[in-house]
């Protein structure tokens, strides 16, 4: 597992919930049959837009620190935690779906996509999908 993501405050958050493993069947006669293939949601995803961040900084709020964390994480390979300030600014009730189960770990689903607004200032935009680990 990878060191947790770096504690950077978001500017926009989409969250998507999981959903139980299941696959739908439709028969010869057009009825459809669904099969569960568990009882715990996976697959959430989390995207994240920072917006105007200063490309080097010495606080962990910079593009450098987003990069140097994918490269870290293996890129799309390993898992790791997203701290609590990442959810700042969110209803606590809402919170508590984002970070459960508590077993769930996110890992990027694509790479880091930044766009330099100006010099020393960037955009970064991260996607996580979140999933049980065994």
């Amino acid at each position: 597992m990878a060191d947790a993501f770096p504690e950077i405050k978001p500017t926009t958050r989409k969250f998507k919930m999981g959903d139980i493993p299941s696959t739908t069947y439709t028969s010869l006669s057009g009825a459809v049959f669904r099969r569960a293939f568990g009882n715990k949601k996976s697959n959430y995803t989390l995207d994240l837009t920072f917006k105007n961040i200063p490309d080097v900084n010495s606080t962990p709020q910079s593009t450098q620190s987003i990069l140097s964390h994918y490269d870290g994480a293996d890129g799309t390979f390993s898992s790791f935690t997203i701290p609590g300030l990442v959810f700042a600014g969110m209803n606590d009730n809402v919170t508590t779906y984002v970070q459960a189960p508590t077993s769930i770990k996110w890992r990027y689903s694509k790479p880091p996509e930044v766009q330099s607004v100006q010099s020393n200032l960037s955009t970064v935009t991260v996607s996580f999908v979140g999933e049980l680990e065994a």
